[in-house]
């Protein structure tokens, strides 16, 4: 099966993180449902098109990592996260939780 790439808007904040989620859970929700006989590839956040960050971003981020470990047995990849996620990441020791790709 071809790998499941998650694309995130402009921002993810507490305004908007759980509307956020529930995308992102829908979308795992349907590539679950696929009949298909093998797990993704992988499970990728593309973090490009994001401006705007707090720390809710990394909630959603651990939540969806914690969805994908269980449903499909693989991590969450997170790729071109901004520098200000990147270090609130770090800052907290989330960055050890997940697995980072430039």
């Amino acid at each position: 099966m071809s790998p499941i790439r998650l694309t995130f808007s402009e921002r993810l904040d507490l305004q908007n993180a759980m509307a956020e989620l529930g995308v992102h859970q829908r979308s795992l929700d349907a590539s679950g449902r696929q009949s298909q006989p093998t797990a993704p590839e992988s499970i990728v956040a593309d973090l490009s098109g994001l401006r705007e960050v707090d720390t809710a971003a990394l909630a959603v981020l651990l939540e969806l990592n914690r969805e994908t470990r269980r449903r499909f047995g693989k991590p969450l990849v997170v790729a071109f996260a901004p520098r200000q996620l990147r270090a609130l990441a770090e800052l907290t020791s989330v960055d050890r939780l997940m697995t980072w790709q430039a």
